[in-house]
């Protein structure tokens, strides 16, 4: 062919769609290359994703390294040992209060009950305090007696700034005849606060981020909505 001679218009038009073909080929590869990466990054998210959730359960399935470090109530050779981490400032511990003692009265004698102390200084002002005031009370016998006046009473001290607060804990403290003046020392003892401290690092360290948080024999479980709830995961355990 002469290189110098023009192009007919039939020629011109069948490069045309030459070229067209050449493009949409093009066009082609690129979507198929497009969908395989997508395919593949489908795929590998999947996995991971599938691998996080093995994890997730593994890591429920194993138990929890617990200290002996609490306030504990029942037999001590008891086939279920339930353990909560537990703010005293927080609405929805006191919720589950009724429920732990309708559980505990239910299954007494056969179930053993372990408080840890988890406040959550960052919302909750009062809950260190509050906590300090259960141990203090703990000192003369009196941890789940107070215990259950906090919740019982929460509304009253929750939201009262801190020096008010104390004020109420020492009137609870006299109502149920504790010895004032040892509460007041026992209150501000280092050792008590700092068991406070190992509570929540011993729960952070078990995956606790919310309460109440529980654990039943060593296992963490998903908060029972109902009594019902909490006692056919009791039930299964036991048998």
């Amino acid at each position: 062919m002469d290189q110098n001679r023009l192009l007919t218009k039939k020629e011109m038009k069948q490069m045309r769609k030459l070229e067209k073909l050449d493009q949409a080929k093009d066009k082609g590869r690129q979507n198929t290359i497009k969908w395989i990466v997508i395919g593949i990054s489908s795929i590998l998210f999947l996995a991971f994703f599938s691998f996080l959730v093995f994890l997730a359960k593994s890591s429920n399935s194993k138990p929890a390294v617990l200290s002996d470090l609490g306030q504990a109530k029942g037999p001590q050779n008891a086939k279920i040992t339930l353990v909560e981490f537990a703010d005293f400032q927080c609405p929805a511990c006191k919720a589950y209060h009724p429920i732990i003692k309708e559980i505990l009265s239910a299954y007494d004698g056969r179930i053993k009950f372990v408080y840890k102390h988890f406040p959550l200084t960052s919302i909750h002002a009062n809950a260190t305090p509050a906590a300090k005031a259960a141990e203090a009370a703990g000192q003369q016998g009196k941890f789940f007696k107070m215990h259950d006046l906090l919740y019982d009473k929460q509304s009253e001290w929750s939201e009262l700034p801190g020096g008010q607060a104390k004020d109420k804990f020492i009137s609870y403290a006299e109502a149920l005849n504790i010895d004032l003046e040892k509460f007041n020392k026992d209150y501000d003892r280092n050792d008590l606060e700092e068991k406070i401290t190992k509570n929540q690092e011993e729960g952070i360290s078990n995956g606790v981020n919310a309460t109440p948080t529980f654990f039943l024999n060593g296992k963490k479980i998903e908060n029972p909505r109902t009594i019902e709830d909490f006692k056919k995961i009791i039930d299964q355990e036991l048998k």
